[in-house]
């Protein structure tokens, strides 16, 4: 069976989605939007029995060894639930714990709380779901991340009202908060350029883990 690549935004979508074409891969890339479990679940009825799925993207730091721009393969998933899971997927990759939090962790101290509260060096949206679903399924499964934001660095608040549930942008949003909030010029410029430094660690990691399909 072709692997899978699930993407949650329509930015790390078109990222892989540009890798698979290049390699001439055999392997299917589908966007499954932020955290929405329903539609993991769908997606998992319509590919059907065992098979290697890969959810790729970005998170953020919660430990200064979780280096902006390097991707990491998560060593477990401390789901939002405190669960922990453990990936299939093993590599000789770097791996670090990751964690899923309903929504962006945006602050230092909170980065700080939740690193001590689950002992993971990274976090993001997706992750948990997404384990779930695939250990229900008996995926042979992973989550590879690069590392969009440090530990320190205060992500805008006003994040989360730029992201839709379906994976894209809230470009309204967006285009309102940077006419009227000039302050968010330079964070928002900075969270571009590391997006796309972080995605293009995942684009180099990808070949590798795709050669390691059985």
């Amino acid at each position: 069976m072709r692997p899978l690549l699930l993407c949650p935004t329509r930015f790390e979508n078109g990222h892989v989605r540009s890798l698979a074409r290049h390699l001439g891969t055999e392997c299917q890339v589908i966007g499954v939007g932020c955290g929405c479990e329903t539609l993991l679940r769908r997606i998992a009825e319509a590919h059907p029995g065992p098979r290697t799925v890969l959810l790729a993207g970005i998170a953020g730091a919660l430990r200064d060894h979780a280096t902006v721009g390097r991707a990491f393969l998560a060593e477990r998933v401390i789901d939002e639930l405190g669960a922990v899971h453990l990936p299939t997927i093993v590599s000789g990759m770097d791996r670090l714990p990751l964690t899923c939090s309903r929504d962006v962790v945006v602050g230092e101290a909170a980065r700080e709380a939740t690193a001590a509260r689950t002992g993971a060096a990274m976090v993001d949206m997706e992750s948990g779901p997404f384990a779930r679903v695939a250990q229900s399924c008996g995926w042979r499964w992973g989550v590879l991340r690069g590392i969009s934001d440090d530990a320190a660095r205060e992500l805008p608040h006003e994040v989360m009202r730029w992201l839709r549930l379906d994976g894209g942008t809230n470009w309204g949003n967006l285009a309102i908060d940077l006419v009227t909030k000039p302050r968010l010029w330079s964070p928002v410029a900075a969270m571009v350029r590391h997006a796309n430094a972080a995605m293009h660690s995942v684009h180099d990691a990808l070949p590798a883990l795709l050669r390691g399909t059985p």
